[in-house]
């Protein structure tokens, strides 16, 4: 059976194929198709995270994601004061903005 594995990086998503016999577990999955999964990578099949002892069904797709380089959550927060009160800018109401002469 063939199944895609994607793997996503900082760079971008690079996909490959690989042919694998019925009943096969993302490990021999990963092993036929020459991946290492490394420390802390995520792995999911359909975007849903797995485990290594799952099997695999014809068509599947292993998404492999490196770990990420901060906390989305730290990172949003940050970028909010950075930005500083949004209401000076609207107003205080959602879609209004001050006009040059207030």
């Amino acid at each position: 059976m063939q199944i895609t594995i994607a793997t996503v990086r900082a760079e971008g998503l690079t996909t490959q194929t690989a042919e694998v016999p019925a009943g096969a577990t993302v490990a021999q999955a990963l092993r036929a198709a020459g991946v290492t999964l490394r420390e802390g990578w995520g792995l999911a099949r359909w975007g849903r995270r797995c485990r290594e002892e799952d099997v695999l069904e014809e068509g599947d797709r292993l998404d492999i994601a490196a770990p990420l380089l901060c906390d989305p959550k730290k990172a949003r927060r940050e970028r909010a004061e950075r930005q500083g009160d949004v209401r000076t800018v609207t107003c205080g109401r959602h879609g209004s903005k001050k006009t040059r002469g207030e």
